[in-house]
């Protein structure tokens, strides 16, 4: 019997463990095999200050790769009547540790951090990406990525990888196949 419940409390933590991110990603039920073309609305740039060259760099490499990662997928994107459009949401404020999986850095460098007493609390970085449905301007999936990195930790390799972080779920084009009969 006790042997049970050690194993039943051991199985439920690791079950915590193992959990995605509590942060969503599709938000809305959308018919995803109309969607062929996009088109990148714009990048936000909240919170802290940055500096001039941060913010000019955070809004060229937001376009540039989702973009490119969303070309990857398939899906084409265009200048005007685009079937969905993305957003970019850059934020920097003060947090206090953050999850170990937050980090692009992985769990390891995040929980070797936690020692310093700097790490407790510091200027981070926040992403969100989101997309919309160009129709309505319904949000349809958001990913939120809190605390991705440390504002001092800023480099255009640790923007690229959390950009592509952002969307590496979001799934690639549905092909229609024209021999196929239309249930509508």
């Amino acid at each position: 019997m006790k042997y049970k419940l050690i194993i039943a409390l051991v199985s439920v933590l690791l079950a915590g463990c193992v959990s995605n991110s509590p942060h969503s990603e599709f938000v809305k039920s959308i018919t995803f095999s109309s969607l062929e073309s996009f088109s990148f609305k714009h990048t936000l740039v909240t919170g802290m200050d940055f500096r001039e060259s941060e913010e000019q760099l955070l809004e060229n490499l937001s376009e540039e790769v989702l973009v490119s990662e969303l070309e990857k997928r398939g899906f084409e994107p265009v200048e005007t009547g685009s079937d969905f459009y993305v957003v970019a949401k850059w934020n920097k404020a003060v947090s206090s540790y953050p999850d170990a999986f937050d980090s692009i850095d992985g769990p390891a460098a995040s929980l070797n951090r936690r020692d310093n007493p700097s790490y407790r609390f510091a200027s981070r970085l926040h992403l969100t990406v989101e997309i919309y449905e160009t129709a309505t301007r319904n949000l349809f999936w958001r990913k939120e990525l809190p605390n991705i990195f440390d504002a001092v930790q800023f480099t255009e390799e640790r923007v690229v990888e959390s950009l592509q972080r952002a969307v590496k779920n979001f799934p690639e084009r549905i092909k229609k196949d024209p021999s196929l009969p239309d249930i509508e």
